[in-house]
């Protein structure tokens, strides 16, 4: 299964429409100060979550989904307080016992792994602050493995990849 995150659009979908006609996504997460329609969102299938902005559509603030015993939690971050850190954001995730959160609002792309919790920020397609172009995240889910690559969203290269042996999470 291969997943497309992506962050802070901020009302142009034209990047978004490319990666999701270049990579061909099962499924489309995105996090939050979208500025577009719910149609918009619709339209592409994308499951979403509520950013800060007063032009986002009706969305919940936090979504936790499951995918092959995968527990994922996706956020805006702006209501866990991540600009100043994400210890917030971390603790919750632990505490409702989730595998990977992904989280968007400070434009900055990241991926790690802390605490056995995978923690991925796309960045923004839009306005990116770092790195200085666009960036998405692709998450790719087979038998035994979960990888994430952090990606060039012009140019598509790989910026950062993280694997991990999805059966550890397995109950």
């Amino acid at each position: 299964m291969k997943i497309l995150i992506f962050s802070d659009i901020h009302g142009s979908l034209s990047l978004l429409d490319d990666l999701i006609e270049h990579y061909s996504p099962d499924r489309i997460f995105g996090l939050g100060d979208f500025e577009v329609s719910e149609f918009d969102l619709d339209y592409r299938n994308i499951v979403g979550v509520a950013g800060n902005s007063y032009f986002d559509p009706d969305l919940p603030i936090d979504r936790f989904l499951s995918i092959d015993g995968i527990k994922i939690l996706l956020t805006h971050g702006h209501t866990h307080s991540v600009r100043g850190s994400i210890l917030s954001l971390k603790l919750f995730a632990l505490e409702n016992k989730v595998n990977i959160v992904f989280y968007g609002h400070t434009h900055v792309a990241h991926i790690s792994e802390v605490d056995n919790l995978i923690i991925g920020n796309p960045g923004s397609l839009t306005i990116p602050y770092s790195p200085s172009y666009p960036t998405a995240i692709i998450m790719e889910i087979d038998e035994s493995t979960v990888t994430l690559k952090l990606i060039n969203a012009e140019t598509y290269e790989v910026i950062k990849e993280l694997k991990e042996n999805k059966n550890k999470w397995k109950n």
